[in-house]
């Protein structure tokens, strides 16, 4: 596995070999072009320099190219959800960028990365994406960020007038790029982190291809954006690992289970879990429970566990992903925000779990200038870091199986790094 490898998408207008000073003192050691994009000046200095030249259309083996969406706060709070799918028909445009909470609609690279990792084990993932025009200075470092602490790389890609600009040495564009770069930096410093390992409340069942890819995808992406942990499952990769320690899971599939692939699900519900499904399932499992149901679904029982069966078919997963915290119940969170603003988390642990980590990731412009989060678990100290590789105590006030960490102001990203007791 290629996961040394930090790539910049070449900059077009970067004509000259003397662009590649830019790169000293950076981790990005990987210049990824179409064939022949980069001059052959510039492409022979490299090879002396020792980056690697890549080529998208032929990534290096133990790498898995992913097409991204550039991360952020998409639109303004007043905008609608997108809209439903047509049955049969291509997904719907997610241009729109609120629900009618008034959350703003917040783009992110993590679960694909997550998924994509699910389908490609031991595999880099890199993200392609580039900005939509011109964009803030500082959407490049959470671009870069968004991608890392799913254990992810984002091929960073820089837009034509501020590559321009670093490469011209403008003051404030240098001072992003060297930003940017720290940030690449900080997470090169961490390789171990991408070793830890997700915890997760509820897990998404699918083989996320075909009918299933819009439900699936959107299910894994809009459950992160509650801030429910949560865990990929795919079909056709059962292990005894698949449902461990999970409180629910979703199976929205356009198709019924195989009956292996019932017999699994139906065994974690009897032995205490939650199942949340449609009628796409087939014949509604278990026994009926008196006096539970409500508007959606209809409640049944099998052995320790339940079932909430929908009275019709999953149509739209922004509203599935709201129902499903309020089904699982929030006194089973992992994590829970305060004044959190438009933030993304991933929660891991050290294979020891010894060391807990959590990622957090603030969308809009800047981070909250005081947040909060419980974290479930028993922790006697901690620690906060931020992209400049900087730490700093956390004021953590200790709760019955869980603490509650006060953060100070935060930029884009930070991460709580827990000692268990």
């Amino acid at each position: 596995m290629n996961a040394e490898l930090t790539p910049l998408r070449w900059p077009s207008n970067w004509k000259d070999a003397s662009a590649l000073a830019l790169l000293n003192d950076t981790p990005i050691n990987c210049l990824v072009a179409d064939k022949g994009a980069v001059p052959e000046p510039v492409a022979a200095q490299a090879k002396q320099k020792g980056l690697t030249i890549v080529d998208p259309a032929a990534p290096p083996a133990g790498v898995f190219i992913a097409k991204g969406e550039w991360p952020g706060v998409a639109a303004e709070a007043d905008a609608t959800p997108p809209p439903t799918p047509t049955p049969g028909g291509p997904p719907p445009d997610d241009s729109a960028a609120a629900g009618p909470t008034g959350n703003p609609w917040v783009d992110s690279n993590g679960w694909k990365i997550r998924l994509e990792s699910a389908r490609h084990p031991g595999a880099r993932v890199w993200v392609d994406v580039s900005p939509k025009g011109q964009v803030s200075p500082d959407s490049y470092t959470l671009a870069l960020a968004d991608s890392a602490a799913y254990g992810g790389r984002w091929i960073v890609s820089l837009e034509d007038q501020f590559a321009a600009d670093v490469a011209r040495g403008k003051a404030d564009a240098l001072a992003s790029w060297k930003k940017m770069a720290a940030a690449a930096k900080f997470f090169d410093d961490r390789k171990a982190w991408s070793a830890y390992i997700p915890e997760a409340v509820v897990g998404i069942i699918s083989d996320f291809t075909g009918d299933n890819d819009y439900m699936g995808g959107e299910l894994l992406n809009l459950v992160a954006r509650t801030n429910q942990q949560y865990r990929v499952i795919l079909k056709n990769k059962l292990s005894p690992a698949s449902f461990a320690n999970l409180k629910a899971v979703i199976y929205g599939d356009a198709t019924a289970p195989t009956p292996a692939l019932k017999s699994a699900i139906m065994t974690f519900v009897q032995a205490g879990g939650l199942l949340i499904t449609h009628p796409k399932w087939g014949i509604a499992p278990g026994m009926r429970a008196s006096n539970q149901d409500n508007d959606r679904y209809v409640w049944r029982t099998s052995g320790k566990g339940r079932i909430a069966f929908a009275k019709s078919d999953f149509d739209d997963p922004w509203v599935i992903a709201q129902e499903s915290v309020l089904l699982i119940s929030h006194r089973y969170d992992l994590l829970r925000f305060w004044n959190g603003g438009s933030v993304g988390s991933y929660f891991t642990m050290a294979p020891d779990r010894k060391r807990a980590l959590v990622h957090m990731l603030f969308y809009a412009d800047q981070g909250p200038e005081e947040a909060g989060v419980r974290v479930a678990g028993n922790y006697r100290s901690g620690k906060l870091w931020t992209l400049d590789g900087k730490s700093s105590s956390i004021e953590m006030v200790p709760q019955k199986d869980a603490v509650e960490l006060h953060l100070p102001a935060v930029a884009q990203y930070a991460a709580a790094e827990l000692e268990a007791q």
